[in-house]
């Protein structure tokens, strides 16, 4: 008699306890619901931050099981874009990897990708399922990929056969919408980096690969890379898949990215007069040829170069 007792209020409180495990679950928030670890959240899993259209964001990675989410209001009939960008010498490992999902509010996965500092993830989804609540999930695939930046843009679905672009709106093709800001400075402000302007690769978020944040310009072994305006060398040594990798800062929150060098000619803290010589062409890092990979970036954000270079 007294074990069918015991069993009896064994069975109800664990189903108490059970409905009460459920209750948590549904209150959980949703970085928390996804992780690996869910049922023992570690301190680094955030509750979802949430996102504007247009407004860049930054977050930090600084473990192995950091997670972060990012929470946004999206219509259907919506196409999403999510671009990201990390800082090598500004927190990001070079070799860090980093993954990137887009989700619905109940957690199924609508996109992914993965990336690394030098091929950041891109995400484009044409159409976005419903009018409701999106999460961005960030979380590392390798390494510690520390200071990174986000970007959504949340587009009208496009309906014409037509492409448009003017200086205070976005580019829209048949495919995608690709952000294209329009900064201050003069175009006369800086210089080409090479002696060639032959565009031998990958353009600025190029069709063909839409993560590619700068441009690949033509180059000779050993020819000579040059600043393409003044400023303060605030990063020069091995860049992981930028190869050899120098970074200017000039002055207005500028910044210059000359990758895949097959020597470096400056050091960091040293200030460099624009023409003045970085290093040589090459072929080091994630490259399949001797070219110049440069980037322009306006507080912190990648631009397209070919709309500042003269």
């Amino acid at each position: 008699m007294l074990t069918a007792l015991l069993a009896t209020l064994a069975y109800f409180a664990g189903a108490d306890l059970a409905m009460r495990w459920m209750a948590s679950l549904q209150a959980a928030p949703v970085a928390t619901l996804l992780s690996p670890n869910a049922l023992h959240p570690t301190p680094t899993q955030i509750s979802p931050r949430w996102l504007e259209s247009g407004s860049p964001v930054e977050g930090i990675l600084d473990s192995a099981q950091s997670i972060n989410a990012w929470r946004f209001r999206g219509n259907d009939q919506q196409s999403a874009t999510v671009e990201m960008w990390l800082h090598p010498g500004s927190g990001s490992s070079v070799d860090a990897e980093l993954a990137v999902q887009l989700l619905t509010f109940d957690g199924a996965t609508l996109a992914e990708e993965r990336g690394s500092v030098f091929l950041p993830p891109y995400i484009f989804l044409p159409r976005l399922p419903a009018n409701d609540l999106y999460t961005i999930r960030v979380m590392p695939a390798a390494g510690v990929p520390g200071l990174y930046s986000l970007l959504l843009t949340l587009a009208d679905t496009i309906t014409t056969t037509t492409t448009s672009f003017s200086a205070t709106a976005p580019y829209q093709g048949l495919t995608e919408p690709f952000p294209v800001p329009i900064v201050a400075g003069s175009p006369a402000q800086f210089q080409w980096p090479t002696p060639q302007r032959r565009i031998s690769g990958w353009t600025f978020h190029d069709p063909g690969n839409p993560g590619h944040i700068g441009l690949d310009i033509a180059a000779e072994l050993w020819d000579p890379i040059v600043a393409v305006a003044d400023g303060t060398v605030i990063f020069a040594e091995w860049g992981g898949g930028y190869g050899n990798l120098v970074i200017v800062q000039h002055g207005d929150d500028w910044r210059s990215y000359y990758a895949h060098l097959t020597a470096i000619l400056v050091e960091v803290g040293q200030k460099v007069r624009q023409g003045e010589l970085l290093g040589g062409a090459g072929s080091t890092g994630y490259s399949t040829g001797t070219h110049l990979h440069f980037e322009l970036r306006y507080q912190g954000r990648p631009v397209d170069p070919l709309l500042y270079l003269p």
